[in-house]
């Protein structure tokens, strides 16, 4: 049977002989943005309507979401929502924009709570992160702060034998490099989020035993096509990023799908309940992320048929 919940919210649905009973799994979803509750910047535009959110994307065949959480106070917000909604799961770390928030006096404090946190909520922290490093925002935390509190972070939760969540931008030979001096220790290896690097970095990273995370950030021209259709199939994860990294017309991948929401769209100042946000992303359109990186790939496979 085709899972009808998937073909209802697409204007031109996609062929059901080719996605029997198809389900997904969103691998990052940032469910405690403050969009999700109205507020933009520091404005207050409309009513929460997170609920509304997560009702559309498991209607639309999201079968279970991952929400990102960058610090530990994130993770407890995230797992607030875990207790609400059965399908929802988060992870727990310090973001590379986040690490300024380490010092030599607090460092061990903070790593206590993680592990804690992790261990009293082992079935929905089902990964270790977001964290990494981030050499494009170094006016949020300096690169050798990053770097010190990203290995830090590594070296002491590995024993969680949890997966890795991890965010790199414009550091991938300092990010390998530390992942390598650990590889013996790392059992589950982990993702490699909004992948939007080269050919030669993602084979790298494959071969250490990463998967590589696509979103709408990761297929915005040719050249990311072209990198993306040469990378094995079986690596590859598709992520929302949520409510970032959505998939705009000017994206090379747009051309490639006729998958369009039936939702209405409108600005965050006119939004009416039921209405989906212009410009602001969310788990549903996974399906939509999907279908683009298979056909810009030139290729089929994604998600988990039943």
């Amino acid at each position: 049977m085709v899972n009808n919940r998937i073909v209802k919210h697409l204007k031109h649905p996609i062929d059901k002989s080719q996605y029997y009973r198809l389900f997904f799994l969103d691998i990052g979803a940032n469910l405690t943005d403050g969009m999700y509750q109205g507020v933009y910047g520091s404005s207050k535009k409309h009513d929460p309507d997170l609920d509304q959110v997560i009702k559309r994307a498991f209607e639309s065949g999201l079968d279970k979401i991952i929400i990102t959480a960058g610090t530990h106070h994130e993770t407890v917000q995230a797992l607030e929502l875990c207790s609400k909604y059965e399908n929802l799961y988060t992870t727990c770390g310090y973001h590379p924009t986040r690490c300024s928030e380490f010092n030599e006096s607090n460092e061990n404090e903070i790593l206590q709570q993680i592990i804690e946190l992790c261990q009293i909520n082992s079935n929905k922290i089902v990964a270790i992160g977001e964290f990494g490093l981030d050499y494009e925002r170094t006016q949020f935390c300096d690169i050798e702060q990053q770097k010190r509190y990203f290995e830090f972070q590594l070296k002491h939760l590995i024993s969680l034998e949890k997966p890795l969540f991890l965010h790199n931008r414009a550091a991938s030979q300092d990010l390998y490099d530390i992942l390598s001096k650990y590889r013996d220790q790392i059992k589950l290896g982990g993702v490699i989020h909004s992948f939007d690097g080269t050919l030669d970095e993602a084979l790298q990273f494959i071969q250490l035993g990463y998967f590589i995370g696509l979103n709408g950030c990761s297929m915005k021209t040719q050249v990311n096509l072209d990198v993306i259709k040469q990378l094995p199939l079986d690596k590859l994860l598709v992520e929302t990023d949520a409510p970032w990294c959505g998939i705009k017309a000017s994206h090379a991948c747009y051309s490639h799908t006729k998958t369009h929401f039936t939702t209405e769209t409108v600005k965050k100042e006119k939004w009416i309940s039921g209405k989906m946000v212009k410009d602001r992303n969310e788990p549903c359109t996974i399906i939509k992320t999907s279908h683009m990186a298979e056909r810009g790939g030139t290729r089929g496979g994604f998600g988990t048929r039943g």
